[in-house]
């Protein structure tokens, strides 16, 4: 089917040329240049997450080889699992890493890594957020991930079915931790770090390894190696010296290591004797077997200058895992901290992950927490509030308009946009997320509720694009109960409304009245009439999804009546449309029509081609309806038109649904099914509900059921859960027109 503009729709490509072709296809005459044809993607992603072998890598053969039979044995139909178990900083995860490295190809499925950090001074990882991270590799999207551990933890065992997978699990505390993270193919192998026995996964079929510190012959190779041979050939007593002032734990040789090669004119002997005096003066502080670690660190620490120590002191408070310049600078208010972050790297008291970014390891972690510094309590507000800003800047990019409580907002309108489109700055927000999060946490830790709030709200954009179930609840947890305490009614109701929101999506419609209904209380409580608004329309879906009509109607009825008072006019073309979706759905086609053509009518006055054509969509299906296929073809084509254009898979995937209906009307089931393929394979880019309502309705075509649906099945009426996601955007499609605004907030940008 060709539209009257020219374009086709991609389920009816053809190209005759002595014969038949479907799909993509190209024919010329003449070709100048190069022409390139990319074939289909992988079904599954091959995710290679883990961190690089740390350099100057020393022995470990019999640890290796135990790796190697662990991996090699029966297993009885289960992953192989080991675990590695030993003293912090002896290099458990450097073995972990380098074997699994080595061994990349016996895993063509990939790799994944996952530091839980249950020894960390920072926020445990949970299972759910480790699960959720890895089925978010292995291709799922982020809205498809569940909300509940159990059914996260079974969809990970039904994508590793059949799968050969190398998981790395580092620094894991207990064996509740690691256990929903094994995977459920006999090809897979997971390897376990821990400082503690987990006896709790004896039952998985564990096999525990004990990592001791090195030998005392590689201790020396180890420091030999890093500072280089020829440097130390005179004095290699001294170095074994050295090696045993470090216990042999790699991680005091390095930093020993590191301070030597620093400085090229000490020698070994200098070195030893200042160490020496440090671990007898220390060890009557630390714990058993921690003496030689502490020791070194500290003597590190004093030998670097001050700005850099004080970024090391500082930069222990911040609770995410990995930074980069700009937390440091925020963190300690320096205003150029690379040089210092250098020095840290070059004294091994803090990990380069790539150019960019850096991390402690938890020990070296623990030892800055550690220092005395009077700007301590000042690092989670300064880290929270530098987040607020660039998240807000990034917000304001991704829809521009949005109605928000915090009143950060306000300091940039009228600047240059932070990022290039939406796409980008949702990318950037979706990176950060994980420390986010953290930096969330800590703040309501520490009660710094005013930014914990407004920090709450700036997720709203990525959540309502990207999903994260479980984050966007557990947030919204931590930013309603600092809201409360801040006795801010407008941010609470605010906050109520975006986790209502997440329910809604979720289809879980009571627990979303009942956040929706404690919002709107509160926004009339506060004389919130934005807020009022919002949650009267979440109200109004809520009540769409349980079949109650006529409370929807309702609802909306009140929501559009604010909007009007407010003189919001694309917020009551909105209600309009919801109006008329559900009286749709309900059968009432002539006051359905009524309600979007006036919606319709409303955005062309306005100029707003996007949701005038997604107007046009339903309004096709009431033509079909009532017999008149051509002209909801015409409005179909007008649709395809705009929406093709709009870079949103979500919306050309429900024009050709929309086809798909009328051709059903027609009584063309080949042309419904050839419209329905090509629609799943643009929702399986974006995932959500509409995938599985599309491929049941394939499948019953592919079973050849003799008579199509009557007019009012639910599948030609359209679906209430994607209008519940405010337009489409539940699918967790993130469409290049969201620079341009998004949808929906009562008649502002972006609900």
């Amino acid at each position: 089917m060709t539209s009257r503009s020219g374009a086709a729709s991609p389920s009816e490509v053809h190209n005759h040329v002595d014969g038949g072709a479907a799909g993509v296809v190209l024919q010329a005459g003449t070709i100048t240049g190069d022409v390139w044809v990319a074939g289909p993607r992988s079904p599954h992603p091959v995710p290679r997450q883990l961190p690089p072998s740390p350099s100057h890598f020393t022995s470990r053969a019999g640890e290796l080889a135990a790796l190697d039979e662990v991996a090699g044995q029966e297993t009885g139909g289960r992953p192989a699992l080991a675990v590695l178990v030993g003293p912090g900083g002896v290099g458990k995860t450097a073995l972990a890493v380098t074997w699994g490295g080595r061994h990349a190809g016996r895993y063509p499925d990939g790799q994944l890594y996952a530091d839980l950090r249950g020894f960390s001074a920072g926020t445990t990882v949970l299972p759910d957020e480790a699960l959720g991270a890895f089925l978010r590799a292995l291709g799922v999207a982020p809205e498809r991930v569940p909300p509940d551990l159990a059914e996260q933890a079974a969809l990970f065992r039904t994508l590793t079915a059949g799968r050969r997978l190398l998981v790395v699990l580092d620094n894991a505390f207990s064996a509740a931790q690691v256990r929903p993270l094994i995977p459920a193919s006999a090809g897979c192998t997971v390897v376990v770090t821990s400082r503690l026995r987990l006896d709790g996964l004896v039952s998985e079929g564990a096999r525990f390894l004990d990592v001791a510190p090195l030998s005392q012959p590689h201790a020396v190779e180890l420091v030999v190696n890093a500072v280089g041979r020829a440097r130390v050939a005179g004095e290699l007593d001294e170095v074994a010296e050295l090696a045993a002032l470090c216990g042999r734990l790699p991680i005091a040789l390095r930093v020993a290591a590191a301070r030597l090669a620093s400085r090229p004119q000490w020698q070994v002997a200098r070195v030893v004797a200042e160490l020496g005096d440090e671990r007898s003066r220390l060890s009557r502080l630390s714990a058993e077997g921690a003496a030689p670690v502490a020791a070194m660190f500290d003597w590190s620490y004093r030998a670097l200058p001050e700005p850099a120590a004080k970024l090391y002191r500082l930069l222990g408070e911040f609770p995410g895992a990995v930074f980069g310049v700009e937390i440091a600078t925020a963190a300690t208010e320096l205003p150029d901290p690379a040089e210092d972050l250098q020095q840290l790297v070059d004294a091994s008291l803090l990990e380069e992950v790539d150019e960019f970014r850096y991390r402690f390891h938890d020990l070296v972690r623990l030892h800055a927490r550690a220092q005395r510094d009077d700007d301590r309590a000042e690092v989670v507000p300064r880290v929270a509030t530098w987040y607020l800003h660039a998240m807000t800047r990034a917000n304001m990019v991704v829809i521009p308009l949005r109605w928000r409580v915090s009143p950060v907002c306000e300091q940039y309108r009228g600047t240059p946009p932070a990022f290039g489109s939406g796409r980008a700055a949702l990318d950037w927000l979706d990176a950060q997320l994980p420390n986010v999060l953290a930096v969330l946490e800590e703040a309501d830790a520490q009660r710094h509720d005013e930014v914990a709030w407004q920090l709450c709200e700036a997720l709203w954009e990525l959540f309502l694009h990207r999903k994260h179930f479980p984050r966007w609840l557990r947030s919204h947890e931590l930013g309603i109960a600092a809201a409360r305490r801040c006795r801010n009614a407008v941010a609470e109701s605010r906050l109520c409304c975006q986790l209502g929101r997440a329910y809604l999506d979720l289809g879980r419609f009571e627990e979303a009245e009942e956040h929706c209904e404690r919002a709107l209380e509160l926004a009339r409580a506060a004389g919130s009439r934005h807020n009022e608004s919002v949650a009267l329309d979440q109200l109004g879906t809520a009540a769409q999804g349980r079949g109650d009509v006529e409370a929807a109607i309702r609802r909306y009825t009140g929501s559009m009546a604010i909007e009007a008072e407010l003189g919001i006019d694309r917020g009551v073309a909105q209600r309009h449309r919801r109006i008329g979706e559900v009286l749709a759905q309900a059968g009432r086609d002539a006051e359905a029509a009524e309600h979007l053509e006036t919606a319709r009518r409303m955005f062309a006055e306005m100029g707003d081609e996007k949701d005038e054509a997604k107007v046009l969509v339903g309004l096709a299906r009431l033509d079909a309806r009532g017999g008149d296929v051509a002209s909801a073809e015409r409005r179909l084509e007008r649709a395809w038109t705009v929406l093709s254009e709009s870079g949103s898979s979500f919306y050309q995937a429900d024009v050709l649904v929309g086809f798909a209906d009328v051709a059903e009307h027609g009584n063309d089931r080949a042309a419904a099914r050839g419209h329905l393929a090509e629609a799943l394979k643009l929702y399986e880019q974006v995932g959500g509900p509409q995938v599985e309502r599309v491929r049941a309705r394939l499948e019953r075509y592919d079973a050849e059921v003799a008579e199509p649906p009557p007019a009012d099945h639910p599948d030609v009426g359209g679906d209430s859960a994607e209008r519940a996601a405010d337009d489409g955007e539940s699918a967790g499609a993130v469409p290049d027109h969201a620079a341009d605004g998004g949808d929906g907030e009562p008649g502002q940008v972006g609900e």
